[in-house]
């Protein structure tokens, strides 16, 4: 029997399960934007009728085929049906992510998914907090002075700005092709050009003549500098302290405190962006210079031999819907990477204790309710983690997203 503060569920011979906390990107969805020149452009009300920047019925789809995969791989640990107690959703405050967690959670939860039974049905609840007040899922860029500083030490570098001028000529002719300014201005300009794109070809649109698959690649080339740039060197550390390395802090904070109280707390769910997943995993070291797809997740699971309280952390990533995850292997460590290892070669890119140097003076670094709101078993509220895992009452206004969540 598991003594308290150590609740878990077998995984495999000797080994018990303890916290899931996935993060996955929202599914697809129609572009954010349009180009002045873009062919599709007059129609786009037809093509997209949801609007931009909307989950699409593809997207639905990987959603729930990603629900269904975690209930496959978790199905002798999560309950059949949805429990409060046992799971939290955490989305971003945008259709596509809220829809997203929806989706995912009629896979996860087939029993619950709408149609099943009128007469029983009940939605799962998705918990967000405003845009503007979301300090858990979107990062730093203007409203963070020290950020904005770590960031034009990176785009100022040698190497990114040998490499820009190198695309000069083809930044050029796309302005030419696009209609829009390109050249001198943030490269998200043109990443947004390769994102309409790919969009339109995966929904089976023709792209204009000049979209060759050379000039597909090449933008998704200057997309990984700008990435690159955010959550790479120089400084990453420190960047990651300002981004992924809070979503990071919240994570290893919410497993202490539900091991600690004995919470039957199992899963808690992050509903996001790309922007999001690149920041985790710059934060853990893992950016590989590729964007995630859609639906793509990011899994950490907390695990301990039983007799014993050594913790394990292991990280997978699924990337592709028809193939088996990846194990993912954090830098300095085997996999499974023992807890306490796991924090200490994470220490430099989460929130440091004495705060964050943001606007000008350190604001409080993760503060205490990090935590999903859940009963302690059936008979009280815990006062101490009515935040949630994402209601950061702290660093206001020091935290964006560095384009936007896309």
């Amino acid at each position: 029997m598991a003594r308290p503060g150590f609740q878990g569920h077998p995984a495999g011979p000797l080994l018990l399960l303890l916290l899931l906390p996935p993060v996955f990107r929202h599914g697809d969805r129609a572009p954010l934007a349009s180009y002045p020149t873009d062919p599709h452009k007059e129609v786009a009300s037809t093509l997209w009728p949801r609007g931009l920047g909307q989950l699409t019925e593809e997207g639905v789809r990987q959603q729930l085929e990603l629900g269904r995969f975690l209930r496959s791989r978790y199905k002798d640990f999560l309950s059949p049906e949805y429990r409060r107690e046992e799971v939290y959703i955490r989305s971003t405050d945008f259709d596509r992510t809220l829809e997203s967690a929806q989706a995912n959670l009629a896979g996860l939860f087939p029993e619950a998914a709408p149609g099943r039974s009128e007469a029983t049905w009940r939605p799962i609840p998705v918990h967000t907090v405003p845009v503007t007040e979301d300090k858990l899922l979107r990062f730093p860029t203007r409203s963070c002075p020290r950020y904005r500083e770590l960031l034009r030490e990176a785009t100022e570098a040698a190497e990114y700005q040998t490499a820009l001028e190198g695309w000069t000529d083809f930044l050029t002719r796309l302005e030419n092709f696009t209609g829009l300014p390109l050249v001198g201005e943030p490269l998200r300009k043109a990443w947004k050009v390769l994102d309409t794109l790919i969009c339109q070809q995966a929904h089976g649109l023709s792209l204009p003549s000049w979209a060759s698959p050379d000039v597909l690649q090449t933008l998704a080339q200057i997309s990984a500098l700008d990435i690159g740039a955010h959550v790479g060197p120089p400084q990453a550390a420190e960047k990651a302290q300002l981004s992924g390395g809070i979503l990071l802090d919240a994570i290893l904070a919410n497993f202490s405190r539900v091991q600690r109280l004995g919470l039957p707390l199992k899963m808690v769910m992050y509903s996001a962006h790309d922007s999001t997943l690149l920041a985790l995993q710059g934060a853990l070291g893992l950016y590989d210079g590729h964007t995630p797809p859609y639906a793509a997740c990011l899994g950490f699971e907390f695990r301990r031999r039983l007799e014993e309280e050594n913790v394990t952390v292991s990280l997978f990533y699924r990337n592709d819907s028809a193939g088996q995850p990846l194990t993912l292997r954090l830098p300095g460590c085997p996999a499974p990477c023992p807890l306490s290892r796991f924090r200490q070669l994470t220490a430099l890119a989460r929130p440091p204790a004495h705060g964050i140097p943001c606007h000008g003076s350190h604001e409080p670094a993760t503060p205490a309710a990090t935590v999903v709101p859940l009963l302690a078993g059936a008979v009280a509220v815990l006062a101490a983690l009515s935040m949630g895992l994402g209601l950061l009452a702290w660093r206001p206004g020091c935290l964006r997203a560095w384009g936007g969540p896309v």
